[in-house]
């Protein structure tokens, strides 16, 4: 078996040009963490500062609903008490009674839509059953 042969002059440049290069790419390599850390660190101010503005969205919906909901009854009731006014002759007593159911049946609306659970932002759960677990 031959033996191996002893390294060269040009072999002890190579292996410091190619510790220089390690160096310079594990310098590289950290400077790129670290900017990563801090463009972590900008995306998650971010999304706490779009959480709160999107809280704010969803209660500004959630009040146009529910004001909606209580225009919508009043004003169905009032459509059907008027209608059966005309009917039977009897102004305003219809009006008045269904005027009221639809106040009734508005906070009614209301209510449950404020007795509704709650879901955290960002959960995946529609609030049906899981399949597969």
């Amino acid at each position: 078996m031959p033996e191996p042969e002893p390294p060269s002059r040009d072999a002890d440049k190579a292996e410091a040009g190619r510790s220089s290069d390690e160096q310079k790419l594990r310098a590289r390599l950290e400077a790129l963490k670290s900017e990563l850390g801090d463009a972590k660190a900008r995306d998650e101010a971010e999304q706490q500062g779009k959480s709160g503005s999107s809280s704010n969205a969803s209660a500004l919906g959630a009040g146009m609903r529910a004001a909606s909901e209580m225009v919508a009854g009043v004003l169905v009731g009032t459509g059907i008490g008027f209608l059966l006014d005309r009917f039977f002759g009897t102004k305003p007593w219809f009006l008045i009674i269904f005027m009221m159911l639809g106040m009734a049946a508005g906070f009614r609306n209301i209510y449950r839509l404020g007795m509704r659970p709650t879901v955290p932002p960002g959960s995946n759960d529609r609030g049906g059953p899981q399949q597969g677990h």
